[in-house]
C-alpha cells in the first residue's frame, strides 16, 4: 500500500519516524528477495531498523531430547497452567521443541548482507558464534566487521551458556576495541527456551562483570529483560538494574505486550529505552498494527511527545549511528 508515488504510507502512530531496533532477517538467496523484504519492513511504516541475526545452533539443540524437554515441562505445568493458560496449546513439549526448531532454521543467515548494509537506515548486526574459541571467536567477529557489519548479537540461550561466559566476554571486547555496538538477549526465548531450566541462560544479572570490565561499550538489553510467555517480565528488575547503572546499557521493547513496553518506558531512565518489534520471528501476524498498539498505548498512559520520539527514533539513532528516513 502506497501513495500515488508508491511510498509506503507511515502507520498511525504518534510520532515523526520510527526505528525497529529489532527485526530478524529470513534467508535471501538473491538481491531481489532482499529487495522484497526491505521494502516489506518499509510498508510497516518504519524510517529504518537494525537487523539482527541468529547464529546456526541446530547441533547443539540436538543435544537436547524430547524427553528432556517433557520432563522439564512436567515440572513446571503447574506454572503453564496457572500464568499460561491461553497458549498453553503452544507450550507442550512437542510445541516447544518444534518452535525451537523453526527459529534455528529460519533467520540464521545473512548471505545479501551487503545489499542491506548498504543503506544509511539499515543496520545489521553479525550473530556471535559462541561454539567457538574465543580466539576463533575473535577473528570471526572482525572479519564480519570488515564485511559491513555494524556491531553484533549475542544470543546466549541458544548455546546453553549464561551471560557471564569468556565468549561473551569475547564478543564485548572486540565491539570496544572497535566501538561498535551490542545486543544481548535477555529473558526467555520461544521453544524449549520457554522452560525455566533452559530460561536461566538469558538472566541480564550474569552479564554485570563484565560491563564493569567494558563500561565504553554500547549495549542494547533486548526485550528489557522481559520476554516470557509463561511468566511477561521475568528478568525485567536484573534488566532495570544494569540500565541504571551503567550508562551506555539501553534496552528495546521487542516482542513485549504493549502494556508491558509500557511499563519498561515508564520505569526505566529516560533516553534509554528504543523501541523494537522481533519482526518476523514473534510479531509475524500484524506487525503494522502491533506498532501502532505499542504507540497508541504509550500516548494513552500520558508519554509526552518528546519521550516518544526518543523511544521511536532517538535513542536508536544514537546507539547504532543510523538515520530515519520519514518517506511521506
Amino acid at each position: 500500500m502506497g501513495d500515488a508515488w508508491g511510498r509506503p504510507l507511515r502507520a498511525d502512530v504518534p510520532v515523526t519516524c520510527v526505528l525497529d531496533a529489532h527485526v530478524h532477517s529470513p534467508i535471501l538467496g538473491s538481491p531481489a528477495e532482499a529487495n522484497e523484504y526491505l521494502r516489506g519492513l518499509l510498508s510497516m511504516g518504519l524510517g529504518g531498523a537494525v537487523i539482527l541475526g541468529i547464529p546456526p545452533t541446530r547441533e547443539l539443540l540436538s543435544t537436547v531430547t524430547l524427553d528432556d524437554v517433557s520432563n522439564e515441562y512436567e515440572r513446571n505445568r503447574d506454572l503453564v497452567e496457572r500464568f499460561a493458560a491461553a497458549v498453553s496449546s503452544k507450550l507442550t513439549p512437542e510445541a516447544l521443541y518444534l518452535t525451537a526448531e523453526r527459529f534455528i532454521d529460519g533467520y540464521c543467515q545473512f548471505k545479501r548482507h551487503s545489499e542491506i548494509s548498504a543503506l544509511s537506515n539499515f543496520e545489521l548486526l553479525y550473530p556471535a558464534n559462541l561454539s567457538l574459541g574465543t580466539d576463533e571467536l575473535a577473528r570471526s567477529l572482525e572479519e564480519a566487521l570488515r564485511r559491513g557489519f555494524g556491531g553484533f548479537k549475542v544470543i546466549s540461550t541458544f548455546f546453553f551458556r549464561r551471560l557471564d561466559d569468556p565468549a561473551v566476554e569475547t564478543v564485548i571486547e572486540v565491539a570496544d576495541s572497535n566501538d561498535v555496538p551490542v545486543t544481548v538477549h535477555s529473558g526467555c526465548d520461544p521453544g524449549i527456551w520457554e522452560l525455566p531450566k533452559y530460561c536461566k541462560y538469558g538472566d541480564p544479572s550474569r552479564l554485570d562483570p563484565i560491563l564493569s570490565r567494558h563500561r565504553n561499550v554500547r549495549v542494547v538489553l533486548a526485550h528489557a529483560g522481559s520476554y516470557s510467555a509463561i511468566a511477561p517480565g521475568v528478568f525485567m528488575e536484573e534488566a532495570l538494574d544494569l540500565v541504571r547503572r551503567y550508562p551506555e546499557v539501553y534496552a528495546d521493547t521487542a516482542a513485549l505486550p504493549p502494556e508491558l513496553a509500557e511499563m519498561v518506558l515508564r520505569d526505566f531512565p529516560r533516553g534509554k529505552v528504543m523501541y523494537g518489534s522481533d519482526y518476523p520471528a514473534v510479531a509475524d501476524e500484524d506487525p503494522r498494527r502491533y506498532m501502532e498498539d505499542v504507540f497508541l498505548t504509550m500516548e494513552s498512559a500520558g508519554h509526552p511527545e518528546s519521550e516518544l520520539e526518543e523511544y521511536a527514533q532517538g535513542t536508536a539513532g544514537r546507539v547504532f549511528s543510523i538515520e530515519c528516513s520519514d518517506w511521506i
